[in-house]
């Protein structure tokens, strides 16, 4: 039986690991983690995606066996709700953080985005705008989530006027350039824009 040794990792890692199991078709496998967020994180997937999950306590944490359901080949992803033909999703990052702490809020939007390639419906447009454009640069921690959401045809775009104010320009290492002009009509031209 697969084992998955999520231990000491951060959210959403624990999760992540399990949908990517789930999804390569594994009928009965266990995952150990070490804290309540995880386990509840991932009671919550198994749910959504018709799985069982047993848990039991070990010595330092838990052991969470997944089966699938009804004993149909595979778990079931859930139905994502159907985005209107024509219909677009902007999202308009503005800081390089999540909220006013700014250790957690760093920890949030790195999670935020390295979760993204894993979504079920993705974005349409990325915009970076004021310090949004710190998480499109030169030694940016998620990168590499950002160029898979590129590679999917996820649109990234940083502000130029904010580049040039924070001296980053030359730095922008993912995503093209834009301007305000392009930003409202992005804006306006999306059916669902989230400010993040």
């Amino acid at each position: 039986m697969k084992t998955i040794d999520a231990k000491g990792l951060a959210c959403p890692e624990p999760v992540l690991l399990t949908k990517k199991t789930v999804d390569a078709g594994e009928k009965e496998f266990e995952v150990l983690v070490d804290s309540d967020i995880p386990k509840e994180n991932i009671k919550k997937f198994c749910s959504s995606y018709n799985c069982d999950m047993e848990e039991s306590v070990t010595q330092d944490g838990w052991r969470l066996l997944i089966r699938q359901k009804d004993g149909s080949s595979t778990c079931a992803e859930p139905q994502a709700p159907k985005q209107a033909l024509g219909s677009h999703t902007v999202f308009m990052i503005t800081c390089d953080k999540i909220g006013i702490n700014d250790e957690l809020g760093k920890i949030l939007i790195e999670g935020f985005i390295n979760t993204l390639p894993s979504a079920t419906n993705k974005p349409d447009r990325i915009l970076f705008l004021n310090e949004g454009v710190f998480l499109t640069t030169e030694n940016s921690p998620v990168l590499n989530s950002l160029k898979k959401l590129l590679d999917e045809g996820v649109e990234i775009k940083s502000c130029g006027t904010c580049l040039d104010y924070y001296h980053l320009k030359d730095k922008l290492q993912i995503g093209a350039i834009t301007n305000m002009y392009d930003i409202i009509e992005a804006i306006t031209s999306g059916d669902i824009v989230v400010k993040i």
